[in-house]
């Protein structure tokens, strides 16, 4: 349960949190797409160790997604992932 209400709290603070001119901002830095990869990295590594222990693997893997969908929405912020 309290990974249930972690995922929900996160996912409802980042949508707000995206809509601030300081995260478009801090998106369109280089940087940014590496620090995503690296959440998400660590997420999907927790929801492997979920799957592994038989544990709840949605939570943590919902996350990797939501990092995921960061990484590609700040590379294309930063000028990284467009075509010349």
């Amino acid at each position: 349960m309290t990974a249930t209400l972690i995922v929900i709290v996160l996912v409802i603070a980042g949508v707000a949190a995206s809509r601030l001119r300081f995260v478009k901002e801090l998106n369109s830095r280089r940087f940014m797409p590496v620090v995503y990869a690296a959440v998400t990295i660590f997420f999907a590594l927790r929801a492997y160790g979920a799957a592994a222990q038989h544990d709840r693997v949605w939570p943590n893997l919902l996350l990797a997604l939501l990092f995921l969908c960061g990484v590609v929405e700040s590379a294309r912020t930063a000028w990284i992932a467009t075509r010349p």
